[in-house]
C-alpha cells in the first residue's frame, strides 16, 4: 500500500506539471458540445477529471482525508461548495431561473478549477518540486508570448470562443489592427494570464542569481510589450498595480517610482492601448467625443430621441471606414445616434455601455429576486464582466461569502510566508500575492473566475505557494 502510494503521489506530480503547461498551451478546441450553450466540454476538462479523481483515491489510501478536512481552508472550500449546490437547488425547483444541465454544468467547472487548489498543495512536497514547476511556467510563458507575436506578425492560426460560431473550432487568422489571442481564446484572457506572470516575475526577479536575472528580466519585458498588443486597458493597470505590490511586498519600494515612469512612458508612445485609455476617460468619464447625429432628418430625429436599438449607418462618404475598432481617427460605419463616430472611442463606449446599462443591472436583479441564494449558475446569461456582482447575483449573498473566505484564508497564509527564512519563498511568496490581487482586480471588470485557462491557473498557482508551508 505504501508502494502505491509513493507511485500515485508521483504520477499526480506529472499530472499537475503536465497542466501547468498543457492548460495554457493547449487551443480551445470542443471536445463535447453542450445543449443550450456554446460552452463546451474540453480534452483540459478530461485530464482535470482525472486528476481530481486519482487525487481522491490517493487521499483515502494515503490517510489524508481526515487531515484534509480538518484544514479550515478546505473546510471553507466544501462550504462554499455546499452552498452553491443548495443555490441550484433553488434555482431549480423554487425560482426556476435555471435550465437544470446548464447549471450543473456550470457548478461542476467551479469545482474542477478550485478543487485544483488542494490538489496542488497537497502534491507538491519540497523545494526541488517548486523549482521544476516553475522552470515549466517560465518555458510556458515564453511560448505563450512567441505564439501571440507568430499570430500578429507570421498569419499563425487563431482558435476563439468570442462568439457562438468561432467556439466551434474554426481556424482563424488576425485580421489588420486585430488583438493577439495566443493560445487563450480572447485577447482579454491572454492579458490577464500576462498580467498575473509580470506580477510574479518582478518579485522573482530578486530572488534568483544574477545569470537568471537577465532571462527573468527579458520574459517579462516580452510579456509586458505583448500585453500591450492585446489594448486590454484593465490587464495593463492591473499589471502595474501588481508590480507595485510585488515591490511593497518585496520591500524593493525603491524601485516604485522608476515603474511608474515607465508605465507613463508607455501611455506616452502611440498605441491602441493608450487611445483606449484615453477614450476610457473622455468618452466614459466625461461624455466628450463627436457623437453620431443622423444624416437624414429621419436619423436627426432618431439622434434627438437617443434611440440606440435603431441599427443606422452613416453616409458613404466614410470610404475607410471599418464595422471593428481601429486606431483613432476613422469613422465607424455600424453606428447609432448618438454614439461616437470615432471607432476606438466606440467601443469603449459600446464596452462601458453594455456593463453599465445591460450585464450589472441584470446581476443586481437577480441577487434582489433571492438575495441570500441567487437565481443560480448560468442564470444571468454568459458573462456579467464583474465578478462579484456575478456571484451575488447566481449564488447570493451567502455564496459570495463563502468565496471570499476561501480567497481571505489563503491571503492570510501566504501572507505568513513572506516572513519565511528561504529567499526563494518569500519572494516567490511575495509575486503570488501580487499576483492574487491583480487577478482581483481583473475581476471587477472581467469574469476571470469563469475564464477556464486563468481561473484554473490562478488556482493552481495558489496552491502551489500553500504547499510551500509543508516543506520540510
Amino acid at each position: 500500500m505504501k508502494k502505491l502510494n509513493k507511485t500515485l503521489e508521483k504520477f499526480l506530480l506529472y499530472l499537475i506539471l503536465f497542466l501547468f503547461v498543457f492548460i495554457p498551451l493547449y487551443p480551445k478546441f470542443p471536445l463535447f458540445n453542450v445543449a443550450g450553450t456554446f460552452v463546451a466540454i474540453r480534452l483540459e476538462d478530461l485530464v482535470i477529471g482525472l486528476t481530481l479523481g486519482l487525487w481522491a483515491i490517493y487521499l483515502v489510501i494515503s490517510n489524508q482525508l481526515r487531515t484534509f478536512l480538518k484544514d479550515k481552508l478546505n473546510l471553507a472550500i466544501l462550504l462554499f461548495f455546499f452552498v452553491a449546490a443548495v443555490s441550484i437547488f433553488s434555482a431549480n425547483f423554487l425560482t426556476h431561473t435555471v435550465t437544470s444541465h446548464i447549471s450543473i454544468l456550470h457548478y461542476l467547472r467551479r469545482i474542477e478549477f478550485l478543487l485544483l487548489l488542494p490538489v496542488v498543495a497537497s502534491i507538491v512536497k519540497n523545494k526541488r518540486d517548486l523549482i521544476l514547476i516553475m522552470i515549466f511556467l517560465a518555458i510556458t510563458a515564453i511560448l505563450v508570448n512567441l505564439y501571440a507575436l507568430g499570430q500578429i506578425y507570421l498569419d499563425w492560426p487563431v482558435i476563439s470562443t468570442s462568439n457562438s460560431e468561432f467556439s466551434k473550432g474554426l481556424i482563424l487568422r488576425l485580421t489588420p489592427g486585430a488583438r493577439a489571442n495566443s493560445t487563450f481564446a480572447g485577447h482579454y484572457d491572454l492579458a490577464v494570464y500576462l498580467a498575473m506572470a509580470i506580477s510574479l516575475l518582478t518579485a522573482i526577479f530578486f530572488s534568483v542569481s544574477k545569470k537568471l536575472k537577465f532571462g527573468v528580466l527579458s520574459l517579462g519585458i516580452l510579456s509586458l510589450v505583448v500585453l500591450i498588443m492585446t489594448a486590454a486597458r484593465l490587464a495593463f493597470v492591473a499589471a502595474f498595480i501588481g508590480i507595485i505590490l510585488s515591490l511593497l511586498f518585496s520591500k524593493k519600494t525603491k524601485y516604485i517610482l522608476f515603474i511608474l515612469f515607465i508605465a507613463t512612458a508607455i501611455l506616452i508612445y502611440p498605441s491602441q492601448l493608450r487611445d483606449r485609455l484615453i477614450s476610457t476617460v473622455t468618452v466614459n468619464l466625461f461624455s466628450q467625443g463627436q457623437r453620431y447625429v443622423g444624416q437624414t432628418t429621419d436619423q436627426q430625429v432618431r439622434s434627438k430621441l437617443n434611440i440606440p436599438t435603431l441599427a443606422v449607418k452613416t453616409s458613404s462618404t466614410s470610404g475607410l471606414t471599418s464595422t471593428f475598432a481601429s486606431s483613432s481617427g476613422q469613422t465607424a460605419t455600424d453606428i447609432t445616434p448618438g454614439e461616437p463616430i470615432d471607432t476606438t472611442q466606440l467601443g469603449v463606449y459600446r464596452s462601458f455601455e453594455i456593463r453599465l446599462k445591460v450585464e450589472w443591472p441584470r446581476a443586481v436583479t437577480a441577487f434582489i429576486k433571492n438575495p441570500l441564494l441567487g437565481t443560480g449558475y448560468s442564470s444571468i446569461d454568459i458573462a456579467t464582466d464583474n465578478d462579484f456582482l456575478r456571484s451575488l447575483g447566481e449564488v447570493g449573498l451567502l455564496g459570495t461569502l463563502a468565496l471570499i473566505l476561501v480567497l481571505v484564508e489563503v491571503a492570510k497564509r501566504i501572507f505568513f510566508l513572506l516572513k519565511s527564512e528561504s529567499k526563494l519563498v518569500r519572494f516567490f511568496s511575495a509575486g503570488v500575492l501580487s499576483m492574487f490581487f491583480t487577478f482581483i482586480i481583473n475581476g471587477l471588470f472581467i469574469d476571470v473566475f469563469e475564464a477556464s485557462k486563468v481561473a484554473s491557473l490562478f488556482w493552481m498557482m495558489l496552491g502551489l505557494n500553500l504547499a510551500v508551508l509543508r516543506f520540510k
